[in-house]
């Protein structure tokens, strides 16, 4: 049972298998854990934004002092649509549709019921900040936990707009053929399929393509290729705010501020 998130260790033993992932909540014991689907992908993306709200950049102390949970029911108490993102993660996630909001040992938590609302869970704020965790790592292979300066962050999205405002992102249906036609699966294996597996396949066909691609040109007479061509596995990974702090000049040619100062800005690295 998992009761210190360690996420290289849920890797190895629950996400790179699809695995649910057991969390040992202290009243009412083993709550699984489990990986998205591919077929409620779209339901996940358009909730899981409640688990990624920057509370601490907040210019506002008393927010900055809350835990996460306490500044998302204070969400809730304003838009009812933070409650309807809440019960979608729960039902998607625990297999719950029923929470609720309570009071334990002085403190709000929350409360995962069954179909007869009889408390199944007590979930603190502590428990509630590592369960986030772990969903926000077990569907994406690529998530970034560091914590990221405003400034870079801001910075990094500007300059990928400039860069790439040329490039259109497929619609998952679109990515669901592609794979369809690489791989021979057929719909309801890939909608049934974990959405962290089905994004690295959906990669690994395209960056296998540009590979052959690449490998082409570089036996070209026509063209000279100065360095070899490797295969994006063998590559090693690429940090994905290297590219600015490689590439700065291309933020100041197109009149984006500071660009000059990006190299005195900082990332820093997570507990997780």
């Amino acid at each position: 049972m998992v009761f210190v998130v360690d996420i290289k260790e849920l890797e190895l033993r629950y996400f790179c298998n699809g695995y649910d992932v057991p969390y040992e909540i202290k009243n009412g014991g083993t709550l699984y854990i489990k990986p998205i689907l591919v077929k409620d992908y779209p339901l996940y993306e358009s909730s899981k934004g409640i688990l990624e709200i920057n509370k601490n950049e907040i210019n506002d102390i008393n927010i900055i002092k809350m835990s996460y949970l306490e500044f998302l029911f204070n969400l809730i108490d304003v838009d009812v649509i933070y409650n309807n993102g809440l019960i979608e993660i729960c039902k998607l996630i625990f297999g719950y549709e029923k929470i609720a909001i309570g009071v334990h040992n002085n403190k709000k938590c929350l409360l995962i019921c069954d179909e007869e609302n009889t408390v199944k869970y007590i979930i603190t704020s502590k428990e509630f900040d590592d369960i986030i965790k772990i969903i926000l790592n077990q569907n994406n292979a690529n998530y970034d936990n560091r914590y990221v300066n405003p400034e870079v962050r801001e910075l990094m999205e500007e300059y990928y707009k400039v860069r790439y405002n040329n490039i259109r992102t497929p619609s998952l249906e679109e990515k669901k053929a592609y794979v369809l036609s690489k791989t021979g699966m057929n719909l309801n294996q890939i909608n049934d399929m974990p959405y962290r597996l089905f994004d690295l396949i959906y990669n690994s066909c395209i960056n296998s393509e540009i590979y052959f691609a690449q490998k082409m040109v570089q036996c070209s007479y026509k063209y000279e290729v100065k360095e070899d061509v490797k295969h994006p596995l063998f590559e090693p990974k690429k940090d994905p705010y290297a590219e600015i702090f490689e590439d700065a000049g291309i933020l100041k040619e197109k009149g984006i501020t500071g660009a000059d100062g990006l190299n005195n800005l900082n990332l820093m690295p997570s507990n997780n």
